[in-house]
């Protein structure tokens, strides 16, 4: 079903549809070529009267800020009945004066002095200015653009009278990820053998310990998550399918025998979909099986928990808390979202991972904790 007409959009296509007109135009004929009228006509269920109480309205409305609609009698040809027909005013037609007063107002300046005319006003804010600045000049860039002639020329219009420093925002300055910068190549080759079906070597450094070894994988896709690329693959040694964060790739060799004929097969029921979506601790595995965590939440907390599908329950007390098994890639992104739960889940096992979340808090309270003399609260 088509979005309703606004009232805005139907004055615009009233005043296109008069401004392309050099004669005076009859009410029934502006009725069907503007669709805001045609429209209650044909699918709104209105009547005639209706319909030219709207345009009434409509014409007072328009006048009231700056764009006059005159009514013009004449006749077809000699001898007939007088005939009606509307036109813009054109000798009077002008559209209102922007008036840029916040900038002037935090100045501490005076607003500039409007004319004595009665001609309207319309205020624009600093910040409505300058999207409407930046989005004409984008339109006004693209080649395809049916309108790029009119964009360049409202832009003009619209910058005339307005403040510099809105129209020349400052530069954004984007800073290149290092480790995207590092594995430019490796992602390119690594998207040729996910292409050509080829297997592939490389150094990996594991996320749960640091150390690297070679593994032999066959890409079957990537994904960018959280910032990073992660490849999707089988892997040789661990006979499964793995996820491996390119940023810790090193020495990438991809099968150069039998150019131009798969080393494999994707299989069938493989969904690359199934991996995306995964939380951070989720991601990167490499060869390394993931740790199961024992949480542990309060409630209501434990409410939320198994709504959103955090692990399977292990066991549930009588005051509604809940011991919940995670499986865990990577630890510190993990332990960083259970400090961040505010002491409404608390890590229970195994001991390894207890004691680095104990050692995080710890941390966390050295950092925070008011120390003797400090002026600083």
């Amino acid at each position: 079903m088509a979005d309703k007409i606004t009232k805005l959009q139907r004055w615009l296509d009233l005043v296109a549809f008069l401004a392309a007109r050099r004669f005076p135009i009859p009410m029934e004929d502006i009725w069907a070529g503007v669709p805001g009228y045609a429209e209650g006509l044909e699918g709104g269920g209105k009547d005639p009267e209706s319909v030219r109480r709207m345009f009434n309205r409509d014409k007072d409305e328009l006048a009231a800020l700056g764009i006059p609609i005159e009514t013009v009698t004449f006749h077809v040809q000699q001898g007939s009945e007088d005939s009606h027909g509307y036109r813009l005013a054109s000798k009077n037609f002008h559209l209102p004066y922007l008036n840029l007063v916040r900038r002037a107002e935090e100045a501490g300046q005076e607003p500039a002095p409007r004319p004595t005319s009665s001609a309207a006003w319309f205020t624009v804010d600093e910040d409505e200015a300058g999207a409407a600045l930046e989005g004409l000049h984008e339109v006004a860039a693209l080649p395809g653009f049916p309108l790029r002639r009119e964009a360049r020329s409202a832009f003009r219009k619209l910058a005339f009278d307005l403040d510099p420093d809105v129209l020349h925002p400052p530069p954004v300055v984007y800073a290149e990820d290092p480790e995207t910068a590092a594995t430019a190549e490796i992602l390119r080759e690594l998207s040729r053998a996910t292409l050509a079906r080829k297997s592939a070597t490389f150094r990996y450094r594991s996320m749960g310990r640091d150390d690297e070894g070679v593994r032999t994988v066959r890409p079957y896709g990537l994904l960018f998550q959280h910032g990073r690329w992660y490849l999707v693959a089988w892997a040789e040694d661990r006979g499964d399918v793995r996820m491996f964060r390119v940023g810790r790739m090193s020495e990438l060799v991809v099968n150069a025998r039998k150019a131009g004929t798969p080393d494999f097969d994707v299989p069938a029921d493989f969904e690359l979909q199934a991996y995306a979506g995964r939380k951070a601790w989720e991601l990167g595995a490499g060869p390394d099986d993931p740790v199961q965590a024992l949480v542990r939440f309060r409630f209501p907390r434990s409410l939320w928990a198994e709504r959103n599908g955090h692990g399977i329950l292990v066991d549930e007390d009588e005051d509604g808390s809940q011991l919940r098994s995670i499986a865990v890639h990577s630890p510190d992104p993990f332990l960083r979202w259970i400090l961040s739960l505010e002491g409404d889940a608390r890590v229970e096992g195994p001991p390894e991972v207890k004691a680095q979340f104990q050692a995080m808090v710890a941390a966390v309270a050295r950092r925070y904790e008011r120390t003797e003399g400090d002026p600083r609260g």
